[in-house]
């Protein structure tokens, strides 16, 4: 429960761009210890906290949970199954994939998604619960590489400085392609 209060402290510190990006945090060390301080107190305040009835918290957690829908990439990719494809955003994965690539890839995710949901849901087998999300793991290095290259996974779900770099070797050897044959486009014109 601290991690989305934590994000929206990091954020409210973020130094940003015009676009939005965040070039820098202004953080120090102090900020989490006092963030999780303050939770921590709230323990103090559990009888009052006892009289706030259930459906305000579930409501405070619904609002937390939708307004942090946004920035996950998983739900940016479902939401494309309901876009038309010419108000797709423009990700590296968008751009340089095949959409078809990148729906198996969220349809895979559903799935694993799925199973784990199931298995918390039932109390029969619930205990299988931190098995069935171990499972995920080997689902993720040796089933998806078997379906998609590793670029591919790379532009999916890589961390953002792999990804940019990637990117620029790509567009690199684009351009080395491209100067390679208007060099011998030209070469025969003389």
């Amino acid at each position: 429960a601290t991690t989305v209060p934590c994000i929206i402290h990091l954020n409210a510190l973020a130094e940003k761009d015009r676009d939005g990006k965040i070039i820098s945090v202004q953080e120090t060390r102090l900020t989490m210890l006092f963030s999780h301080l303050i939770v921590g107190l709230s323990l103090l305040a559990l009888s009052a906290l006892k009289l706030l009835p259930m459906p305000v918290l579930y409501g405070v957690f619904l609002f937390m949970g939708m307004s942090a829908l946004p920035g996950m990439q998983f739900w940016n990719r479902i939401l494309l199954w309901i876009q038309q494809p010419s108000k797709y955003p423009e990700t590296p994965a968008i751009k340089y994939m095949e959409t078809k690539k990148v729906h198996l890839y969220t349809m895979l995710q559903l799935f694993f998604f799925g199973l784990v949901f199931t298995v918390q849901n039932f109390p029969q087998i619930a205990i299988v619960f931190p098995l069935m999300t171990l499972l995920c793991l080997p689902g993720r290095l040796v089933l998806l590489p078997r379906i998609f290259e590793g670029w591919e996974l790379l532009l999916l779900d890589g961390e953002d400085e792999n990804i940019k770099e990637w990117i620029a070797l790509k567009e690199d050897s684009i351009r080395t392609v491209d100067d390679l044959e208007y060099g011998q486009s030209s070469g025969s014109d003389l």
